[in-house]
């Protein structure tokens, strides 16, 4: 069975994308992958996106932030040890199966290019020249200033709720 799926170019509603699952090539940053793995606002839209993708793909350091994510909300409380440790495990295994574009000299291009279209940090500015040098459908990002600048980039971007 296949299900049709709406992906929104720029600003929803304006211009949806209708995708058939297995169509198309998506990009998580790491605000967008991490509600995965924790209950929040844009979780289930996050869902519905990775089971419509045709393939997956990562930035370089997208787990190292992963990671990072995971373990302040361990620090501050918010994520108990044992879910924790659930998340973590199901996030190595999914990064694991997902294409990771790696860094190189036209990532750094493309994410130089991406910092002077507004105020990103290079982390964020990694994840859209990842998204940009692999010529991915849909980049998914929950920042919105990260989303500014990738459109402005041209990459068809979502931002998922916070």
């Amino acid at each position: 069975m296949v299900k049709a799926l709406t992906i929104y170019a720029a600003e929803p509603p304006k211009k949806p994308l209708a995708v058939r699952d297995g169509d198309a090539r998506l990009m998580f940053d790491t605000s967008a992958l991490t509600k995965r793995y924790a209950t929040e606002v844009g979780r289930e839209r996050v869902l519905l996106l990775f089971e419509a993708a045709s393939e997956l793909l990562v930035a370089a350091h997208c787990k190292t932030e992963v990671a990072s994510a995971l373990l302040r909300r361990r620090r501050e409380g918010t994520l108990p040890a044992s879910e924790f440790d659930r998340a973590w495990a199901a996030a190595q295994r999914d990064v694991a199966d997902m294409t990771l574009v790696p860094l190189d000299a036209r990532v750094e291009r493309f994410a130089f290019a991406a910092m002077e279209q507004g105020p990103l940090r290079a982390m964020d500015a990694l994840h859209v020249g990842s998204a940009l040098a692999s010529r991915v459908d849909l980049f998914v990002t929950a920042d919105k200033r990260q989303a500014q600048a990738a459109r402005g980039m041209g990459l068809m971007t979502e931002l998922i709720e916070n």
